[in-house]
Formats: structure tokens, C-alpha cells, sequence
């Protein structure tokens, strides 16, 4: 399996904000799981979990304060972190010329087109809640696959 997921959202708020989003594990919980536990330090292990769906174990693989962030999920959830089921999931923020912040998205690794499937139309739930979360309701974000 080769696919690949990429998005591309543009938003008003400052890359440190949304920096925060990503790597706070309170903030995350606000648009993306339920609840969330990690350390945003490079080989550091923790969890996303959600009440629908279960507890997806993590494990923090890059970070560089405030433009990048990767981690690989497993997508077994209730066991623990399996690097021969994960996915890699990286976020890369940069400020824009006329103020604001780019985040791009990019998960690869996936094992099976059903996985892939889900975690696309997933990923566009999701990030529109980030979106809402930063810009609020009322705000449009460019979102771009």
C-alpha cells in the first residue's frame, strides 16, 4: 500500500499558536481525540484516545520547535506502541508572508487501502476542528489536498 495523505491549511492564527494546538496534549484534545497523554520529546511514548474508537498508542519521533512535529500510530488500538502497525504522521508549520500561519499534513505508511480510506475522510473532520478550534466557526480556512 503506497497511499499517502497530505493536507494543506492556511490560518490567521500565529505559528506559535498552533504549534500549541498540536503538541499540547489538553489543546488536542479540544479538535482532534478525547483525550490525550504525551511528552512532545523525541522518543517519548503516550496515547491518543477517543470514547468511539479507543486508546492509539504513539511514539513522538521529531521535533523542532515551533515548525515540526512527527509521530507513528499504531493502528491497534488497547496494545501497546507497534512500529509494524503504525503510520507516520507529520505536521510542518511556517509563518506566511502576509501574517498567519501554513501547516501542512502528511501521513504515510499504511498498511491497507481500508485504513487509508478512513483516516482520509477522518483527517478532514479533524482538521476542520482544528480549524474551527483557531479561527473559529464563522472563519473559512483554505484547506487544500
Amino acid at each position: 500500500m503506497s497511499g499517502v495523505i497530505t493536507r494543506a491549511l492556511e490560518f490567521s492564527s500565529d505559528i506559535e499558536r498552533v504549534w500549541k494546538a498540536l503538541t499540547d496534549p489538553s489543546e488536542i484534545a479540544k479538535w482532534f481525540s478525547d483525550r490525550a497523554e504525551f511528552d512532545p520529546t523525541p522518543g517519548s511514548l503516550g496515547w491518543l484516545e477517543w470514547d468511539e474508537h479507543g486508546r492509539y498508542p504513539l511514539r513522538v519521533e521529531a521535533v523542532e520547535p515551533p515548525h515540526r512535529i512527527s509521530w507513528s500510530w499504531s493502528h491497534n488500538p488497547g496494545h501497546d506502541f507497534d512500529p509494524e502497525r503504525s503510520t507516520l504522521v507529520e505536521w510542518t508549520l511556517s509563518e506566511r508572508e502576509e501574517g498567519g500561519t501554513l501547516l501542512e499534513l502528511r501521513e504515510s505508511g499504511f498498511r491497507t487501502d481500508a485504513d487509508y480510506q478512513e483516516n482520509q475522510r477522518g483527517w478532514t473532520a479533524e482538521l476542520g476542528e482544528l480549524a474551527e478550534l483557531l479561527e473559529g466557526p464563522q472563519n473559512s480556512v483554505v484547506q487544500r489536498h
